[in-house]
């Protein structure tokens, strides 16, 4: 089984185990949160983005939305904005509602989007809440960058004269700055599209006097006419003129609510217009690599690192000009024909590096998510062991530290898994080494960057 599939399995085995605890956790069963399941977009040219809009109404002060389908090295904006200017607070959680992690106003955002840029790994929650619950619509929109794997740079060197023989001294290790830019997709969803074709159909639903209603993306706009009826025993009989004044008073009530449906409309159509400059600017910033990182790094990505790990030991190579953008291939033409040789090996190597850092992150994200819950857990219930609502709670506490044990363990099968699979490659990379000249290139060098990945990311807790 590949390394990437074997992956998988553990991100299921981490995420099953937590499946009764969906971020952010809460004890409080009135929380029913709609989940925001992000989609592939399937058109060319736009392979590995995400994204979803989301049309809702304010049916109470506090409305709870998660987020899921991103994964660990996607860049994620939440764009929140009210159609009609009904001020809104935005807040982000992950690991309980009450902990705010990132909040933002529409009185305070710029044309009146908010917007919140993170990194993270598993669900997180959006909270939007208003003083003027008055059933205006509001609307969040979530987009996710293709997968960007590049803050971990190159992870060799050029290998010097006196190094080429197993004679010859190593040098010392040399920092090797930057990653290669990789080029990114663009990224636009059809958003004025979707919103033309909702306001066609309230339309037709409302002319055939239908009453709508919303699903995940599209909910519920206006409500239907108001039920106008004229009870009349058996027997009796309805004069022309209460019929002509029953009709007048029908077309003025269905005009002006033909009217309100087209202010909405143009109160939709400027939103559009504002997500549509934002999204534009997202765009520019998933092409801009260099700054990715350290603009979407906010508290939601506390357990995600953005640079390379401390004190790596630099490796010689005869092949240094090999590298790979954040898909896996090769970032610019190489005429050395060691490219030939080095390049599926060199492939699995810096695949493992990211599959090492993405294993340490989710056993941390989750170690984390696991003692929040546990420590939230015990303030809210008011832990007593006499206590009924402390009996409760511990059988919870007792499922989620079991859970703990369970991701311990997962991680430690892994860990062997990705040594050997490390050590599978650079015994390749030894082998192209020694096909140009570089004498006992593992025992030597490799074997040092080796000893490093085993003792980074062995399990310290």
């Amino acid at each position: 089984m590949k390394p990437l599939h074997k992956f998988s399995l553990l991100c299921l085995l981490f995420i099953g185990a937590f499946k009764g605890y969906a971020q952010p956790f809460t004890l409080d069963k009135a929380i029913q949160p709609v989940e925001l399941k992000l989609l592939a977009d399937t058109r060319t040219g736009h392979e590995g983005e995400l994204g979803i809009v989301y049309f809702n109404r304010l049916t109470d002060s506090a409305m709870y939305h998660y987020v899921t389908g991103h994964d660990l090295y996607n860049f994620v904006d939440v764009l929140v904005t009210s159609v009609d200017g009904t001020p809104l607070k935005v807040s982000l959680a992950k690991d309980n509602w009450e902990a705010v992690q990132a909040q933002q106003n529409t009185t305070n955002a710029q044309d009146g989007l908010v917007n919140f840029k993170i990194r993270t790994w598993g669900s997180f929650g959006i909270k939007v809440e208003t003083d003027q619950p008055n059933n205006s619509l509001y609307t969040i929109t979530v987009l996710a960058s293709p997968e960007k794997k590049t803050y971990l740079g190159s992870a060799f060197r050029a290998i010097s004269e006196d190094e080429m023989e197993s004679s010859g001294a190593a040098s010392p290790n040399d920092a090797n700055e930057g990653s290669s830019d990789g080029g990114t997709t663009n990224y636009l969803l059809y958003i004025a599209l979707g919103v033309a074709l909702l306001v066609i159909g309230v339309l037709a639903g409302k002319l055939m006097g239908r009453k709508g209603k919303g699903t995940t993306v599209i909910l519920v706009f206006l409500s239907l006419l108001p039920s106008i009826g004229v009870a009349q025993d058996a027997g009796d009989f309805v004069s022309i003129e209460q019929f002509e004044a029953f009709k007048e008073n029908a077309m003025e009530d269905f005009n002006t609510r033909l009217n309100m449906l087209e202010n909405e409309r143009k109160a939709v159509d400027k939103v559009v217009g504002n997500l549509d400059k934002t999204i534009s600017t997202i765009r520019k910033q998933w092409d801009n690599v260099k700054l990715l990182y350290s603009t979407y790094n906010n508290g939601l990505g506390k357990c995600i690192s953005s640079s390379p790990p401390a004190q790596a030991p630099s490796i010689p190579s005869i092949c240094t000009d090999l590298y790979f953008d954040d898909k896996g291939d090769i970032s610019e033409e190489e005429d050395q024909e060691c490219a030939q040789c080095f390049f599926e090996a060199r492939k699995k190597f810096n695949n493992m590096r990211y599959q090492f850092e993405k294993l340490a992150t989710i056993y941390k994200c989750t170690k984390d998510f696991s003692n929040a819950a546990i420590s939230f857990g015990d303030d809210v219930s008011g832990f007593t062991p006499s206590g009924v609502g402390g009996l409760a709670w511990q059988t919870q506490r007792r499922n989620i530290e079991k859970s703990v044990t369970e991701l311990e363990q997962a991680y430690d099968n892994k860990y062997a898994e990705f040594l050997q699979s490390l050590a599978d490659a650079m015994m390749e990379l030894n082998i192209c080494e020694a096909k140009y000249g570089v004498e006992d290139w593992y025992d030597r060098f490799g074997y040092m960057y080796f000893e490093f990945m085993k003792e980074k990311y062995q399990r310290k807790d």
